[in-house]
């Protein structure tokens, strides 16, 4: 088969010249293909896709050459799922179906995907967006021959990677005689060691070439985004594919973005909102911010051991705080472990009522923005995406694990501000917003500029000054893929998990939701989930087994066929399905399914021997956790901690959700959970806990009693924590 890229033309009626199709086409294809070899080809002779050019004549026939007669969620055709860029006639760029304008169309289905829109002389001025759009003359594409140079230059525009381009052509060209960091001096020290040159050609030369210092200062610093770097217009140009107001690169992951947003948005003694089942980065962040954490209550599903997400009324009920204790801030993990994704347009919405900020932690779905499946509704006006940060509704700021689902090295992550943050920031039009006005005023007025210069400046507290260089890389190139070719990767993929959990079931003799966790497995009775807009995502396949003892059998299988899954429970095992998944994985995994199916099933209620979850994380701090976590505790053996405060956390990992957090009182039952996964897994299983050797005793650290006093008097003097009603706030 053929791999294509497709361009979609709308054009008016009579206007196109069909016998010119083909000249047009193989003329946009030579120049896309000379753009390809100039910018990824690294000494190889690659073949690289043509391009086919998709004529539509109006609006319902471009529709029509994108989607099936399915309607638009998701269900592209095969030249939709190959689309790469919009050509549009100025005339018609003002056009609509069905009540819906064709630039609101594309911004909600399309909205990564680049839109020239092609003028012609007497006709009138179009103005458009100020990014992903772009006017050129019509000459330029229907004599693509004459004006190949250009063609290639906008194509460059488009798609080539910044950094990752300037970084080769300096190891390439420009690098000679080091005199600077790193001391490995581009691989010699290794290549020149009879013992360490096996360990340099494993990895290539290139990775260490490529290993530079900011000594390098053409590339650019991370340290000082300011100027006309590599560095600054790659992440320019993510920031322009990704639809926000600015995107930064993060080298030591998700988790030191959380920490570096928090102690810019945050500050000492303000409540914040926070998702109680969220990643132990965040809780860290609400720490060394010094905010006081209100946590939303646990949903603990015990019989498939997993977390599920909070309710909108929770959420709504905890946006309506009085005055005194109003929160600033809410923290949602947007898309959990296991795939259920938020309707974060209704969050978004009831955020601003409030004149609350919202945050999304959204390290497991960095894909949402680059595929039209994730959308909710249709028709005119009711239609919204599920990426955290868009163009139309969403959260005011998102951070995402670049290295989780995309294609970029481990702990690359990426911090994405929406352009609606900073229409609250610098309009007068949102009273309820007036306090982050002030936070972030530059003579008297709101800053956006004030704004990035603050987060810069705590991103110099938590990144390395010594960023590793490919790192930087691959985040460029991760968002270029996805803008040129990540709607036919993730059709694919979604299309592969859909036919594979389609045949277990077969196999099974079973209906899916008897072998997958869906949305009302993972969240549960007592909410209409789909109604309120939330929903589970196909890349999470949640495998569910029948018991303990079925799970533990069928892990030692999939060990057996060396198949390596992203996380599990007593009672269900999660596979990821990332952009590197290739189809052969999935029958791999099949054949284990086809071996073991009288393993697989929905687990019995009694199966789960932690159930008392919900009550072990459903309390609040007493404790100001700034305070616990900084004083001098005491260690206790864990079975005698029931009672006492914490003074730090204790996470099981995998999923990194704290069960222990400074600050709260201990539970029998967190005890109880504690125990249960060092018995299943080890004592390595949970973060934080003190022991020598590995073994018992398993000691924790609490508050002692004196300490505890004084922490609650600081606690009472600074903020306004739940369990000290009429404590003085200093929320601002």
């Amino acid at each position: 088969m053929v791999r294509t890229l497709a361009v979609f033309y709308l054009h008016k009626p009579g206007r196109f010249d069909a016998k010119r199709l083909p000249v047009v086409e193989y003329g946009l294809t030579d120049a896309f293909r000379d753009f390809c070899r100039e910018t990824f080809d690294f000494g190889g002779a690659l073949d690289y896709p043509p391009l086919k050019l998709v004529a539509a004549k109006d609006f319902a026939s471009l529709a029509k050459a994108l989607f099936t007669s399915d309607g638009p969620r998701g269900v592209l055709t095969e030249q939709g799922r190959a689309c790469c860029l919009f050509m549009i006639d100025d005339d018609l760029l003002e056009c609509s179906l069905d009540g819906v304008s064709l630039r609101d169309w594309l911004r909600t289905y399309f909205p990564a995907v680049p839109k020239v829109v092609l003028t012609r002389q007497g006709h009138a001025e179009v103005v458009l967006p100020a990014r992903r759009w772009t006017k050129k003359d019509a000459k330029v594409f229907e004599q693509p021959a004459r004006y190949h140079e250009r063609l290639v230059h906008l194509f460059k525009s488009f798609w080539m990677p910044r950094f990752s381009t300037a970084l080769r052509q300096y190891v390439m060209v420009k690098a000679g005689t080091n005199w600077h960091t790193p001391g490995h001096n581009g691989g010699r020290a290794f290549a020149n060691s009879p013992f360490l040159r096996g360990f340099y050609e494993s990895y290539g030369q290139t990775i260490f070439r490529t290993d530079l210092s900011v000594s390098v200062e053409s590339l650019g610093d991370l340290s000082a985004p300011e100027g006309h770097t590599p560095l600054s217009e790659a992440q320019k140009l993510t920031s322009e594919i990704f639809g926000t107001a600015q995107s930064r690169y993060v080298t030591n992951g998700t988790s030191t973005s959380n920490k570096a947003m928090l102690m810019t948005l945050l500050r000492p003694g303000e409540t914040v909102l926070v998702d109680r089942n969220c990643h132990k980065s965040v809780h860290h962040a609400v720490v060394t911010s010094g905010a006081v954490p209100r946590y939303l209550p646990a949903h603990w599903n015990a019989a498939l051991g997993v977390w599920g997400p909070s309710s909108l009324d929770d959420i709504r009920k905890a946006l309506q705080s009085p005055e005194g204790d109003k929160p600033r801030l809410l923290i949602l993990t947007t898309c959990t472990y296991e795939g259920v994704l938020y309707p974060v347009w209704e969050i978004a919405r009831a955020c601003e009522r409030a004149g609350v900020l919202f945050y999304a932690d959204e390290a497991w779905a960095a894909y949402l923005n680059f595929h039209p499946y994730y959308t909710f509704g249709r028709g005119r006006g009711g239609t919204a995406r599920y990426s955290a940060v868009n163009e139309t509704c969403g959260a005011h700021f998102s951070v995402q694990s670049t290295h989780k689902t995309l294609a970029a090295f481990s702990q690359a992550s990426m911090i994405h501000v929406a352009t609606r943050f900073k229409q609250l920031l610098e309009e007068d039009a949102s009273p309820q917003f007036r306090w982050l006005r002030r936070r972030f005023a530059l003579h008297g007025r709101g800053s956006y500029e004030k704004f990035s210069h603050d987060l810069h400046e705590f991103l110099r507290y938590w990144h390395s000054t010594s960023p590793h260089y490919p790192f930087l890389a691959a985040l460029d190139v991760a968002g270029v893929q996805m803008r040129l070719e990540g709607m036919k990767m993730i059709d694919e993929r979604i299309r592969w998990a859909v036919a594979f959990r389609k045949r277990v079931a077969e196999e099974c003799g079973k209906d899916e939701s008897k072998c997958f966790a869906g949305l009302d497995e993972i969240a549960g009775p007592g909410v209409d989930w789909r109604a309120s807009g939330f929903m589970k995502d196909p890349l999470k396949i949640v495998l569910m087994l029948r018991s303990p003892k079925a799970c533990a059998t069928f892990r030692k299988a999939l060990l057996k066929a060396h198949i390596q899954w992203e996380k599990a429970s007593p009672t269900t095992i999660l596979f990821l399905v990332t952009t590197g998944t290739v189809e052969e994985h999935f029958e791999y995994l099949f054949r284990v399914c086809r071996q073991f199916k009288n393993l697989i099933g929905m687990p019995s209620a009694g199966t789960s021997a932690a159930k008392p979850v919900v009550e072990a994380v459903s309390g609040q701090a007493e404790v100001l956790p700034h305070a616990a976590a900084l004083c001098d505790g005491e260690l206790v053996a864990l079975e005698s901690s029931e009672g006492r405060i914490a003074s730090q956390f204790l996470v099981p990992y995998p999923p990194g959700i704290p069960v222990f957090i400074p600050g709260l009182r201990i539970s029998k039952a967190m005890i109880r959970l504690v125990k249960d996964v060092i018995a299943a897994d080890g004592p390595g299983a949970v973060h934080g806990l003190f022991c020598r050797g590995g073994h018992a005793p398993y000691l924790v650290e609490v508050l002692n009693r004196d300490e505890e006093a004084r922490a609650t008097a600081i606690s009472r003097s600074q903020c306004a924590l739940p369990s000290f009603r009429g404590a003085s706030s200093r929320s601002r």
